[in-house]
């Protein structure tokens, strides 16, 4: 009888891939999406539920971007690999997304980068 065991080195490998410094997606529903960026030396952290959301875009240029119409707030995401985004979206599976400050995107390990997050909140 065989053993059965667990490749411990690449079941870490499958989950590093899923955080990074553009943020983090795990294989669990979520209830809130939380966007981190930098606004003149201050992180400000943004949450939503994930029922708020009500809008998706998807643009590929030079640069991708997301557009997400979040209880009436407009975010929008530019970076580089953000097609990465887009299923975990669909699932609630996307935590966090973080905005990072580099100098030379093409060298990030994951080929994602998330360079620009912007939050235009709703005038009630």
């Amino acid at each position: 009888m065989a053993l059965k065991y667990k490749n411990v080195e690449a079941q870490a490998a499958a989950e590093a891939e899923y955080k990074g410094p553009w943020g983090e997606i795990v294989h669990t529903e979520q209830h809130y999406i939380h966007f981190v960026r930098n606004v003149h030396g201050v992180e400000e952290r943004w949450s939503y539920p994930y029922e708020t959301l009500m809008r998706r875009v998807f643009k590929k240029s030079e640069t991708e971007e997301i557009e997400i119409l979040a209880g009436g707030d407009t975010v929008t995401i530019r970076g580089y690999g953000l097609e990465k985004f887009l299923e975990p979206l669909e699932k609630r599976h996307l935590v966090r997304v973080e905005q990072r400050m580099i100098r030379f995107a093409a060298s990030e390990p994951n080929g994602c980068c998330v360079i620009e997050i912007k939050i235009e909140p709703s005038r009630a």
